[in-house]
């Protein structure tokens, strides 16, 4: 017959040592799981990057295609606008002796070079958000 002053779970961990060390290991490892997700900037519309033409796209037409560039860079008689866009993903096991974390950023850049008369020479884009994963195992790939 079970002690009257013992609630019922704390007969079953009492009576089913196994149980209840399973039951604790579980707690802490589930407890500790966290993900985490961020990004920077505004991602790209294609329609508008492709609408940068070499040689007749002006400034003013790519500000109000693309908007305000993140950065402006000048130099040798020209103008760079850069603009970006980031994304990580970053899931984390916190244990309570050892915590495993593993972060993936990736980017989107697009640099359009501005000749003196402010008209596109050179559209530079890359694009690399697509293959931003969650990775738990913390070693390698």
């Amino acid at each position: 017959m079970p002690h009257p002053h013992l609630a019922k779970g704390v007969i079953v961990l009492f009576f089913k040592p196994m149980t209840g060390i399973i039951v604790v290991l579980a707690m802490t490892l589930l407890q500790g799981c966290v993900v985490t997700r961020g990004t920077v900037g505004e991602p790209f519309q294609e329609e508008a990057v492709s609408a940068i033409k070499k040689g007749t796209t002006t400034m003013a037409e790519v500000v109000s295609l693309i908007g305000a560039p993140d950065r402006i860079v000048r130099g040798n008689d020209r103008e760079i606008f850069h603009y970006y866009y980031y994304d990580g993903k970053s899931p984390a096991m916190l244990l309570l002796l050892l915590n495993f974390i593993r972060m993936d950023v990736k980017s989107d850049n697009l640099y359009v070079f501005f000749n003196r008369d402010g008209i596109a020479e050179e559209v530079v884009y890359g694009k690399r958000t697509g293959r931003t994963r969650f990775k738990l195992w913390p070693f390698g790939d």
